[in-house]
């Protein structure tokens, strides 16, 4: 079931559909690689189309610990 909910998010980003991406990963605490990614890229994409700063802050952490992670 977490599998489906985050090929929904996908689906959401690719049809640009950023806020209800958004409302689903608001609550999911990331345990994979790809639930961080994947929380970064909607927070980058919020971000962008909101202008906030906060969205863009928090995407660029989810981004910084995937990438120093082994």
């Amino acid at each position: 079931m977490p599998e489906a909910r985050l090929n929904l998010v996908v689906y959401y980003l690719r049809n640009d559909e950023v806020a209800e991406a958004d409302e689903l990963m608001k609550d999911m605490e990331p345990s994979t690689p790809q639930e961080y990614i994947l929380k970064g890229v909607v927070n980058a994409m919020m971000g962008q189309k909101a202008g906030s700063r906060e969205h863009l802050k928090v995407a660029q952490q989810f981004f910084q610990l995937v990438g120093s992670s082994a």
